[in-house]
């Protein structure tokens, strides 16, 4: 079930956010792949914690509290992304002693940035897989077995085209560099309005 989310669903919807955070920051090959890495690590923590809240609360009362946060997540986690790709569309051209120590901390430093950018897409409401943890907590006959499932439904998720693409993502900046270092600037540039753009829709959904 975890491969053919991570081929379908999760590809969808994480896919145009994540590629565009890769191909932006102007990895290569090996720090791509770490950053689908860390990127998953963190979806897999927030699958391990739904996993037991629905079967520590169940079904209806989780869905109950994700409704009351939902809009909250939208917000902040939109707001999270627009800043990313406001951050990588100004580069290191930026006056402001603020904004410098953010980007350091968020685009040259990105393993927290990352790990937070995989909590908040884990975070988003997706009723499939609302529908997949109910089946878990049906299913489980502990609580640690409840962990155990979506534990191994996320490293399902790992097996998706999402690495694949992701490594292309990182070698297609370097190509354009190579090529002419403007064709570089501007890739990364639609990258980050593309970010800009897919984060003003979250923030949008919260509202």
């Amino acid at each position: 079930m975890g491969v053919s989310f991570g081929a379908g669903p999760c590809l969808a919807s994480c896919g145009p956010l994540f590629l565009s955070y890769i191909s932006g920051s102007g990895k290569n090959i090996t720090k791509s792949l770490v950053s689908y890495l860390i990127f998953s690590l963190a979806r897999i923590t927030v699958y391990v914690f739904l996993g037991i809240l629905v079967y520590c609360l169940g079904k209806f009362f989780t869905e109950t509290i994700f409704e009351g946060i939902s809009k909250y997540v939208f917000i902040l986690g939109g707001g999270f992304i627009v800043c990313i790709g406001m951050l990588m569309a100004l580069g290191r051209h930026m006056d402001a002693a603020v904004c410098r120590v953010v980007y350091k901390n968020l685009l040259e430093k990105d393993i927290k940035s990352i790990f937070l950018f995989g909590l908040i897409i884990g975070l988003l409401p997706c009723a499939p897989l609302f529908a997949l943890f109910s089946y878990v907590a049906l299913i489980s006959k502990s609580f640690t077995l409840s962990a155990i499932y979506a534990f191994s439904f996320g490293l399902g998720t790992l097996l998706s085209p999402l690495a694949l693409l992701a490594v292309f993502a990182g070698v297609i900046p370097r190509a354009l560099l190579k090529i002419k270092p403007l064709f570089s600037r501007i890739f990364n540039l639609v990258c980050a309005a593309v970010l800009i753009f897919l984060g003003i829709q979250l923030v949008r959904r919260g509202f």
